[in-house]
């Protein structure tokens, strides 16, 4: 592997990127202090398909793909197995009641929506599927689910068939995520690796995740590995975004192919109820990784 680098905690200077965000959270605010939200999503994805590409993501053609995934770009998890496709508007649906959760929250209420909306975005991901993380028995599951869907006239899977299956994995999760950070304005590509390392000592294996470039710096952001937040049994009790900071050069670097490695941190507390941080590494490659 090539151009690694451990993502550190100096500040980036100040940059306006997105600059869509602020307008399309004024936009989301109004719609839902209006009850507005149905005919607000219907006119947003109108406007987002207008410029949709027509295609396929996956790990050996199209492995990053820019903005919006239309419902004529099919997303492929493996080349065994047919393609999925973001055909449900009920995805930003499930965005708004999120928002409208976090609203009525203690701790929540008061925060602006543009606190409110990158976790959010995680947890909408979390409810549209319905696993938080993946289990022992989640690669297995969802492989045999596409499988027992894939002959040779058959078609392409719908988003909506695992809506709710709790084996989601990361192609359908970042390609969910990239679309509910396009709808809130925010610019991102997601990329299909074909060599990440989750933590960095495991072996080299494929993975989907996106390259948020985010108002004030790029982040990488993996919607399918969050931050967990245990409770003192170790037991997953919710999640947190996991984004980490990285550099311009970091972002071209991983764009062009290379390496980043990152320092993930999982949330806890112990017997006594003293918060506790769990640390390990991952490695994230770009697209041609070979």
């Amino acid at each position: 592997m090539k151009n690694e680098g451990i993502i550190n905690n100096e500040v980036l200077p100040t940059k306006e990127r997105s600059p869509n965000y602020p307008k399309m959270l004024t936009e989301i605010e109004e719609a839902l202090n209006t009850g507005n939200e149905v005919e607000y999503i219907k006119k947003r994805i109108a406007s987002l398909v207008e410029t949709a590409e027509k295609g396929e993501i996956s790990h050996i053609s199209h492995s990053i793909h820019h903005g919006f995934i239309g419902p004529e770009m099919m997303i492929r998890r493996s080349v065994a197995v047919d393609p999925v496709t973001l055909d449900d508007d009920g995805i930003y649906t499930e965005l708004f009641e999120t928002i409208k959760l976090f609203k009525n929250t203690q701790g929540w209420k008061d925060k602006t929506i543009r606190e409110i909306v990158p976790t959010a975005i995680q947890i909408t991901v979390v409810k549209y599927f319905g696993n938080i993380a993946s289990y022992d028995n989640t690669e297995s599951k969802n492989r045999e689910f596409y499988l027992d869907r894939s002959d040779y006239d058959s078609k392409a899977v719908s988003i909506k068939e695992l809506k709710g299956k709790g084996f989601a994995v990361c192609a359908e999760k970042a390609s969910v995520a990239e679309n509910l950070l396009a709808f809130v304005g925010l610019d991102s590509d997601i990329i299909a690796s074909k060599n990440c390392r989750l933590p960095s000592d495991s072996e080299e294996t494929p993975h989907y995740f996106i390259l948020l470039h985010a108002p004030k710096a790029c982040t990488i952001y993996d919607p399918t590995n969050p931050v967990l937040v245990l409770n003192e049994k170790r037991e997953v009790i919710t999640c947190t975004p996991a984004i980490y900071q990285i550099s311009d050069e970091q972002a071209k670097s991983l764009i062009s192919g290379g390496v980043v490695i990152v320092e993930h941190v999982d949330e806890g507390v112990d017997i006594n109820g003293n918060k506790v941080y769990t640390k390990s590494s991952r490695t994230y490659s770009g697209p041609g990784q070979n």
